[in-house]
């Protein structure tokens, strides 16, 4: 009998150690935001105000590696974006009228990793984003992203800046920074500072070939200095413009960008700035922009505050609708076919796009986990739209 319990004893911790063995290497990890946000909205001829809850993109994950020898691992991440204002699950392509529900709405992929450095087959940030990523300030994700408001893209606030293309559903937009589903992406490892990484997307796999994407990515970081140079490429694209479903221009084209972005920490202050170019390329045309930001993050004592300043000369102007609060693209919903007769339609809503913005942000740490994130930020179009938000709300990670 005792022999019994002891083997039984000694079975239990063998399987309980085996359990921790199996689940040790992996990662439960997740962002809670929450923010309470007032906005008005002024256009060229009426202004409306909102006051809302708003959900600053919250997630959850798993994330995990087990060791194939050699020194080789394979590696995972799964990540789902969620709403914490109303529980509702994340999307892939939000706001589009071909918007899928997805589990793993911000990263899935599998991978390996070794001395060669790291591959990964499937859907995530493209390296086009982890440049833009550098200059994010405390990891902005609402009014106060310029990406939000007049980077990243040919959209103006919100509309269109950042796609998640993951089918042949996905190839409606003007967006520059995205997650690619159906990819193949490559990091270099570290070489004195040097990391290079690329991706490949079968996007619409369809027996046309429909649209694929292209990504770069050069980082340089060592001592107080970080630098990177992205480069992207969109094939047979056909949407510009987020104010509908369709985009503006509905045409087939090819969309190319180059970015530059550094951060120089100098102890007082770290200094963050970009510079952007992009090409759209629809027939009988060729529409292009330039963007820049400039930013500072100051510690003052335990808290931080940031300031940062973005302007885009070009783009597609946008008016604000009430009714869906959305920003219209040239003022209205209906696409717009480019053709010779419109040609000068279409060019002057490109030429007097654009915009300016102006964030400012304050983080103060209750915990190592857990702080208060308010911000103001003020948006400004060449159409005479304007928007101003207030917001404070609570960040809790684990």
């Amino acid at each position: 009998m005792k022999f019994t319990k002891v083997a039984l004893a000694v079975a239990v911790a063998t399987l309980a150690a085996a359990a921790q063995a199996q689940t040790a290497n992996v990662t439960v990890y997740g962002s809670l935001r929450a923010a309470l946000e007032t906005a008005r909205y002024a256009g060229p001829t009426s202004s409306t105000r909102i006051t809302s809850m708003e959900n600053i993109s919250s997630r959850w994950g798993l994330r995990g590696s087990e060791s194939l020898g050699g020194g080789m691992n394979a590696i995972f991440q799964l990540e789902s974006g969620f709403a914490i204002d109303t529980g509702s699950a994340g999307t892939i392509g939000q706001g589009s009228s071909t918007a899928l529900t997805a589990l793993f709405s911000r990263e899935a992929w599998v991978g390996l990793q070794g001395g060669f450095g790291t591959l990964r087959l499937g859907y995530g940030l493209t390296p086009f984003d982890d440049v833009l990523g550098m200059v994010h300030h405390q990891g902005a994700n609402s009014w106060e992203n310029r990406n939000n408001g007049v980077g990243g893209g040919a959209g103006f606030a919100k509309a269109d800046l950042f796609t998640n293309y993951a089918s042949r559903f996905q190839c409606n937009s003007s967006a520059i920074d995205a997650r690619y589903g159906n990819s193949i992406s490559y990091a270099t490892p570290n070489m004195s500072g040097f990391s290079a990484r690329a991706q490949y997307a079968l996007i619409g796999e369809t027996a046309s070939g429909a649209c694929k994407g292209f990504d770069a990515a050069l980082r340089y970081a060592q001592g107080p200095v970080s630098l990177g140079l992205a480069y992207a490429a969109h094939k047979n694209f056909t949407g510009i413009g987020g104010g509908a479903s369709t985009g503006l221009i509905t045409a087939a084209h090819d969309q190319t960008s180059l970015r530059f972005s550094g951060v120089f920490d100098a102890g007082v202050a770290k200094l963050t700035g970009t510079y952007e170019t992009a090409s759209y390329k629809p027939a009988l045309a060729t529409l292009k922009y330039k963007y820049w930001d400039l930013g500072a993050l100051v510690p003052v004592g335990s808290s931080t505050l940031g300031v940062q300043y973005s302007q885009r000369d070009k783009g597609l102007a946008a008016l604000y609708d009430p009714v869906d609060r959305r920003l219209e693209v040239g003022g209205g919903t209906t696409p717009l076919v480019l053709s010779a007769a419109n040609l000068s339609t279409v060019a002057g809503l490109w030429n007097n796009g654009g915009g300016k913005h102006l964030a400012l942000t304050w983080d103060y740490p209750l915990s190592k986990r857990t702080q208060i994130r308010s911000y103001y930020a003020q948006l400004k179009n060449e159409t005479g739209t304007k928007i101003t938000a207030l917001s404070s709300g609570l960040w809790h990670n684990f």
